[in-house]
């Protein structure tokens, strides 16, 4: 039979947010795991500080909606730069209109309902790590790395129970990767979303940009010979981007999320023989969490579950 503090622990709730650059994914977690999941909500990362508070402010309502009483915290996973302590956004591209802006005040100004609980922000390549660290693909191990492969490439590092960030809470200068030179470019200029999808382009003008990633798998499943080696060259881009954290952190495994890591398969093999070169090789692995890691990493940010 379950404890009282075990069933004490299912029945409380982190409403969590994880802010993407088109849409605010949410969902309600408990000790237990995904409690109930909401449909993604539009917002416009280009719009003004009102626009973009509002459309914070009504996910946050509609999760408390659903689940009453039942709240004990929220966590909102979000994108870099950020100050993570203060809840002010620090961000100059997308989410432009929120720069400075102090969020946690802006959402408890638009919210009353929520003075009395703990409102916290977290990195989401830290909320993705911590999730699968928690209740996917990393549980159990002291030393991980955890990246996600999207529109661009986030990094994330804990060793022995820390995350390795700065002052504010974002992964470390030492952990980042995306703006280190690569190829006469920057690592994101490769890899992410647009750099595949120009690669592919130079050899299939054609091809319809809105496809995304997406379209450029679905041709390399199919044997197409340009896609299938473009995956394959991501593995081998990753491995060598990755390769002077392994030395450095000598992680247990490097755990791979975000839209791209959806088609591990398509780059597992040059990614692991790129790995394969560090002294201690660590195995690059698929999350188990899917686009849920963030969800739930943010929630042991806001009310601090324990490991099972």
């Amino acid at each position: 039979m379950q404890s009282d503090q075990n069933i004490a622990e299912v029945s409380r709730l982190a409403l969590a947010l994880d802010i993407g650059g088109s849409f605010v994914k949410s969902g309600l977690v408990s000790a237990a795991g995904l409690t109930a999941e909401f449909a993604p909500v539009p917002v416009d990362a280009g719009g003004g500080a009102g626009s973009i508070v509002r459309t914070f402010a009504e996910v946050v309502s509609a999760g408390l909606r659903a689940a009453g009483p039942r709240v004990a915290g929220i966590g909102i996973a979000v994108p870099g730069p950020f100050d993570y302590a203060r809840g002010v956004s620090q961000m100059t591209r997308k989410f432009a209109g929120i720069n400075g802006v102090d969020l946690r005040a802006a959402l408890r100004g638009a919210l009353p309902e929520t003075a009395a609980l703990p409102l916290r922000f977290r990195h989401d390549a830290n909320a993705f790590l911590e999730g699968e660290l928690w209740q996917g693909a990393g549980r159990g191990l002291s030393r991980c790395i955890g990246v996600t492969l999207g529109t661009g490439i986030g990094v994330s590092c804990r060793i022995d129970g820390a995350f390795i960030n700065n002052a504010q809470g974002s992964p470390a200068p030492e952990v980042s990767v995306w703006s280190r030179p690569f190829r006469g470019g920057i690592v994101e200029d490769f890899i992410s979303t647009k750099g595949l999808v120009t690669r592919y382009r130079r050899t299939h003008p054609e091809y319809d940009p809105a496809g995304g990633v997406k379209g450029i798998a679905s041709a390399a499943k199919a044997g197409e010979p340009v896609a299938v080696r473009l995956f394959v060259e991501l593995g081998a881009d990753l491995g060598e981007v990755l390769l002077p954290l392994c030395e450095r952190f000598c992680p247990e495994r490097i755990i791979f999320g975000g839209q791209i890591a959806k088609d591990f398969a398509l780059f597992a093999d040059s990614l692991n023989a790129g790995l394969g070169r560090a002294a201690r090789p660590p195995p690059g692995v698929m999350g188990s969490l899917g686009n849920r890691a963030a969800l739930f990493g943010v929630a042991r940010e806001a009310i601090g579950f324990p490991n099972e």
